[in-house]
């Protein structure tokens, strides 16, 4: 996992993802009033930070663990959506967005691409075949 050629943007990617998930969580749940524009924004914002950069980090772990299976970019993308996605289905859950679905499906759909585009990605940058 410290492999030099291993990409480093774990964290940068983690705060684009919560800046852009806090203004789509703010368009989604806008007509709910100011007290659930705060929550949501919170929320969408840790969720985002923290989902994005451990799934990235996690992804080059398990690249690097299925390095010797015939698919490690479909099993290390794989793995880390399922993972991250039930967290982050159970953490909206629990803070109660009172627009659940509309609210997460588009980081569900965006975060199906990067995890595999970041699988690929790491793949790539780690020379695998």
């Amino acid at each position: 996992m410290n492999s030099p050629d291993r990409p480093k943007d774990s964290l940068a990617m983690g705060i684009f993802a919560a800046v852009a998930f806090i203004i789509w969580g703010l368009y989604a749940n806008w007509h709910h009033g100011w007290g659930s524009r705060i929550q949501v924004a919170l929320t969408q914002g840790i969720i985002s930070l923290l989902s994005t950069y451990f799934s990235a980090e996690l992804i080059v772990a398990l690249v690097q663990k299925f390095r010797k299976s015939q698919f490690p970019v479909l099993l290390g993308g794989l793995s880390s959506y399922l993972l991250i996605y039930a967290l982050v289905l159970t953490g909206h859950f629990v803070a109660g967005t009172p627009e659940f679905w509309p609210t997460v499906l588009p980081g569900m759909i965006t975060g199906l691409l990067f995890c595999f585009g970041y699988a690929y990605r790491v793949a790539q940058k780690l020379s695998f075949p």
